[in-house]
């Protein structure tokens, strides 16, 4: 599990790069983490999650995961509606554009698919940080008004 923390401040990269080129590239997921009532630990389903997060130079990303509660369906072709239930309960992925705010360390992702189909149309925000070959990602509420999950998302550099 991935046990660091978010860096205050600017110059977060410090090795020269832009972090839009730090982006840029294959991720694994390495964990999740929620603080939930002053405990700290991955959401239930995701204990030991998997997932892999993709940046383009052409400004295209994707991302999926999923927890290892998932079991397999019977019928891969008929599954039942509590098997597909199930499975989307510890299932996250969507895909679209990306750009970089360097000035708010925030990394924007343009939903145009997505599991959720509540996301499609939206951007979805994250502060970032990287340490080392790890990016850490942390949710923004969606809208005015909402909270977002206190929730650390890291991810290990494959390429």
């Amino acid at each position: 599990m991935c046990a660091v923390t978010i860096p205050e401040g600017p110059g977060r990269g410090g090795d020269g790069m832009s972090d839009f080129d730090r982006f840029v590239g294959v991720w694994e997921l390495d964990g999740i983490e929620d603080f939930l009532e002053g405990k700290r630990g991955p959401p239930a389903g995701f204990e030991r999650s998997s997932g892999l997060l993709f940046y383009l130079p052409t400004g295209e990303m994707s991302v999926n995961f999923a927890g290892s509660s998932r079991l397999p369906f019977l019928r891969e072709f008929f599954p039942t509606q509590s098997e597909l239930a199930a499975a989307g309960s510890a299932y996250g992925g969507y895909a679209g554009r990306w750009e970089v705010d360097e000035n708010l360390c925030e990394v924007l992702h343009h939903v145009e698919t997505a599991f959720v189909p509540n996301r499609i149309g939206l951007t979805i925000r994250r502060s970032y940080s990287f340490s080392e070959n790890l990016l850490l990602l942390l949710p923004i509420a969606l809208s005015p008004g909402e909270k977002a999950p206190d929730r650390v998302l890291c991810w290990r550099r494959r390429s």
